[in-house]
């Protein structure tokens, strides 16, 4: 059985859904998945002690950037994700990703140009849209929310609830990501 590892980063949990659908379509594809949220600690040198023949590495996007975590984890491990044979999947779940044309841009921003700047090349990429949260029980601190709230009022007027939860996340794109990703095998 082919085992996957699928690390990612997230900062108000938008990604954690994501992330655990794309395992749940591996799994139900045959796979072996390994699910790590690279902001809970864990002991990355026994991790690789596994036999992964892919991995997926994703992050939430906030002000144009990868969770930190993320991206030092990739830099540590570059070797791992460019070894011959293994599979690469990289995505991102960001409001700029919030239509089609969205997400083509995201994917160029946010994926693309950081996995050249980190030297890795994924088989295969993606870019979700993600969840504003502008509600009163948002866990986003009151400066974040106030400068989205300017950005999406500016960038994209009308198109969000300035007072509700925004889940951009298609969950259609999501399981055709994880299935084009199963294919690579």
């Amino acid at each position: 059985m082919k085992k996957i590892a699928l690390i990612y980063g997230t900062r108000h949990e938008g990604t954690t859904g994501i992330a655990e659908k794309i395992a749940e379509i591996l799994i139900q594809n045959g796979f072996k998945v390994v699910l790590q949220n690279i902001t809970n600690k864990f002991d990355s040198k026994n991790f690789f002690k596994n036999d992964f023949t892919g991995f997926i590495l994703g992050s939430g996007i906030q002000m144009g950037k990868w969770t930190p975590g993320m991206k030092k984890f990739i830099v540590k491990n570059r070797g791992h994700f460019t070894k011959d044979g293994v599979k690469l999947g990289m995505f991102v779940s960001c409001g700029t990703a919030h239509s089609s044309d969205g997400s083509l841009k995201a994917c160029t921003e946010y994926v693309d140009f950081f996995a050249k700047d980190l030297g890795v090349t994924p088989d295969i990429t993606a870019a979700f849209g993600g969840i504003y949260d502008f509600s009163k029980n948002s866990n986003l601190n009151f400066a974040i929310k106030f400068v989205l709230k300017s950005v999406v009022k500016k960038e994209t007027p009308g198109q969000f609830d300035l007072n509700n939860v925004n889940d951009f996340r298609n969950w259609d794109d999501v399981v055709t990501f994880a299935n084009n990703f199963s294919a690579l095998f």
